[in-house]
């Protein structure tokens, strides 16, 4: 089974059509050349490459942007002498004027999509505002569909298939960039919520001030992560809590409410009894025949 590199340049000499039939054999590489449009566009890509060899071992500085996708096996990326471990379905970003290598520990192969133009940066930006020091994981989805366009491309459409795979790639990554930012604001919601959840005032209005969140939107981003509805998160934990307060010896049915959250103890002895399917002086009269004959 032969391994291809196919390669898409842009030339800037539209004086020469013979340029579509140009192939140049390099081990066991096939480059496909294709002249530009002739003049500066805000976006061109430059090069569609699937590496086999890991040509990049050595240390480079290039002049262009790449867009790289781990098709298989496992290696390493050291970019400023910075080194992190890469595996199938990471996808990673160089910039010009980085000094980098990519070396295999375990049978690497990668492709990548090189480009250029005014638009560039704004679209790496667009990604992540922190190029250098992130390695998108988790992208074994698009593995096929890079393989296929690497596959289907000849000179006729390389230009083509190369630009779609890299603004798709792309619009995938913003989606991820978006996610993860909203995973980790989650992430401290949540973690105040379970130091807080006693505290009768913890509400999502509280919170979305907190966090200077519309409440909307904090209400679906919590259920969106969590599965589950803030009001419905925060009771259970404060079901739970009253609980174990009561396992523990409190026999008021008062001071377990408010140590666990509710101002109400009306209200917290309806939602007990929705949760527990008995009421809390219930629940208490039978920890503390538990006691006694213990």
């Amino acid at each position: 089974m032969r391994t291809t590199c196919k390669k898409v340049t842009f030339s800037f000499d539209n004086s020469a059509p013979s340029i579509y039939n140009v192939f140049t054999m390099l081990y066991d590489n096939i480059c496909r050349f294709v002249p530009s449009s002739g003049a500066p566009e805000e976006l061109n890509t430059v090069n569609f490459v699937l590496e086999t060899k890991c040509s990049a071992e050595f240390p480079s500085i290039r002049s262009v942007y790449a867009l790289h996708l781990v098709i298989s096996g496992k290696g390493v990326l050291t970019r400023d002498g910075k080194s992190r471990f890469i595996e199938k379905g990471n996808i990673f970003i160089t910039e010009p004027a980085t000094c980098y290598s990519i070396k295999s520990t375990d049978e690497l192969n990668y492709a990548y999509v090189s480009f250029i133009g005014l638009g560039a940066n704004a679209l790496i930006n667009r990604i992540t505002p922190d190029v250098e020091n992130v390695v998108f994981e988790r992208n074994d989805s698009l593995i096929p569909f890079w393989l296929e366009a690497l596959d289907s491309s000849n000179p006729k459409n390389v230009d083509l298939i190369s630009r779609a795979i890299l603004d798709y790639s792309a619009s995938k990554l913003i989606n991820y960039a978006a996610c993860g930012s909203s995973q980790n604001t989650l992430a401290k919601i949540k973690k105040y919520v379970d130091e807080n959840f006693a505290d009768c005032e913890l509400g999502i209005k509280s919170l979305a001030e907190i966090f200077n969140y519309n409440e909307k939107y904090l209400c679906k981003l919590f259920f969106r992560y969590m599965g589950v509805r803030f009001k419905d998160y925060v009771t259970a934990l404060r079901i739970s809590y009253a609980c174990s307060l009561i396992e523990q010896g409190e026999s008021s049915v008062k001071k377990a409410a408010l140590c666990s959250g509710f101002s109400d103890s009306l209200y917290f002895s309806k939602v007990f009894k929705q949760k527990m399917h008995c009421a809390p002086s219930d629940f208490i009269a039978q920890m503390n025949k538990n006691r006694t004959v213990n």
